[in-house]
């Protein structure tokens, strides 16, 4: 189970508001199982209405900062702003460079008054959906 404070998926929301039509895209750092802090990023890749990637030198950072707190990377979020939110064939290949990591999606293929948050553990390229909880 995923539990995201209110706090947290707001950040994460406005976030993937300020990037629709696009994909946004960020990182969640975790400790002993907690969610402790928001990274959003840009979303730098060659399609970004279809496909979110964070560039190297930005994921340097957040990994160096969570890292440097003794903290674990908890989840790499993205929105799909057209179809649903479940990892593409595209994003499950991607999920093999985050082992042991939560996958969030939201989708705003409702509009972005509509959004739905859905979590997904992908291990060698099969997907579980978890619960998510905002509390």
């Amino acid at each position: 189970m995923v539990e995201l404070s209110r706090k947290i998926y707001t950040e994460m929301l406005e976030h993937v508001h300020n990037g629709y039509p696009n994909e946004a895209c960020g990182v969640l750092a975790g400790s002993n199982g907690n969610i402790v802090k928001h990274y959003p990023a840009v979303n730098a890749a060659d399609e970004p209405e279809t496909f979110s990637i964070i560039a190297a030198p930005e994921l340097l950072r957040i990994w160096n900062d969570i890292e440097s707190q003794e903290w674990d990377v908890f989840a790499y979020y993205h929105s799909h702003p057209r179809t649903q939110a479940y990892p593409s064939p595209r994003d499950i290949a991607y999920a093999q460079n985050w082992p042991g990591t939560y996958y969030l999606i939201f989708t705003l293929k409702d509009g972005p008054e509509h959004p739905v948050l859905r979590a997904f553990l992908i291990q060698n390229g099969e997907v579980q959906e978890e619960e998510t909880h905002i509390v």
